[in-house]
């Protein structure tokens, strides 16, 4: 029993040893493949299914777009530049705002009530500005003129 209990200790001193530098060698050597996502099993309401990548993207043309629009909208007023401005100036913050909702009103963190309610209220949200904004341009001078007329001051 003996001989048997002092193999046994070497074969666990052995693996301990290899484990030891098995650690230390990934500390040294550069990873050749790097995981994209880490498996986790926390539901956070951060992990999707979809790719949001593309959504991204075009969000951030849309807002290299509107670049140009500002300026423009300076110099040219009229109906059609006023509805422009208002959809694309609504877009952008209903986006932005459901950007910090997504990052921020996870159902996790607040609760699944809360969560749903913060994200129906993005909607409400962009829904009042967009007819707010369409409500001063046809009854009031419009956004380009309301521009002009604070920056003449």
């Amino acid at each position: 029993v003996s001989s048997r209990m002092s193999s046994l200790g070497a074969f666990t001193l052995r693996s301990a040893a290899r484990v030891n530098s098995a650690l230390l060698a990934s500390r040294v050597a550069p990873r050749l493949s790097v995981p994209l996502r880490a498996a986790t099993t926390l539901n956070d309401g951060a992990n999707k299914t979809h790719d949001h990548s593309s959504h991204f993207k075009y969000e951030r043309f849309f807002a290299a777009g509107m670049m140009p629009l500002i300026p423009a909208a300076y110099f040219v007023h009229g109906p059609v530049m006023d509805a422009a401005l208002t959809v694309a100036l609504t877009l952008h913050i209903h986006w932005g705002i459901q950007g910090v909702i997504a990052d921020y009103a996870r159902p996790y963190v607040i609760g699944q009530t809360a969560a749903k309610a913060a994200r129906v209220s993005a909607y409400i949200i962009s829904a009042l500005l967009l007819a707010g904004l369409l409500h001063f341009n046809t009854n009031d001078v419009g956004i380009t003129k309301a521009f002009e007329m604070v920056f003449s001051l």
